[in-house]
């Protein structure tokens, strides 16, 4: 694939492709692309599932704890968030 995304640009562009998604998730499926970015970490990436979900771009679909009782939030794509996607570049827009 092209050269790497904004981190948060990444995360609109993981959950147009994914059913549906939580900073775990990001946490896991991400590592090899930005786990040496300091910014990778679930603060982060919860910090940024908030701040794409504030502007419209994905919505909650799930909450619920688990088995450690830690909150898991999941989210999808708006169709808001879909039309963004094409201002990523090209070779990320498949």
């Amino acid at each position: 694939m092209a050269d790497l995304l904004p981190l948060k640009f990444r995360i609109l562009h993981y959950a147009s492709k994914a059913k549906d998604v939580s900073a775990n998730m990001l946490l896991q499926d991400l590592k090899d692309e930005y786990g040496s970015d300091g910014q990778f970490n679930k603060k982060m990436l919860t910090h940024h599932l908030d701040s794409l979900r504030a502007v419209g771009m994905i919505e909650v679909t799930e909450a619920d704890f688990d088995a450690n009782g830690e909150l898991v939030i999941k989210y999808q794509i708006t169709d808001y968030g879909k039309d963004r996607l094409k201002y990523l570049p090209p070779a990320w827009q498949n």
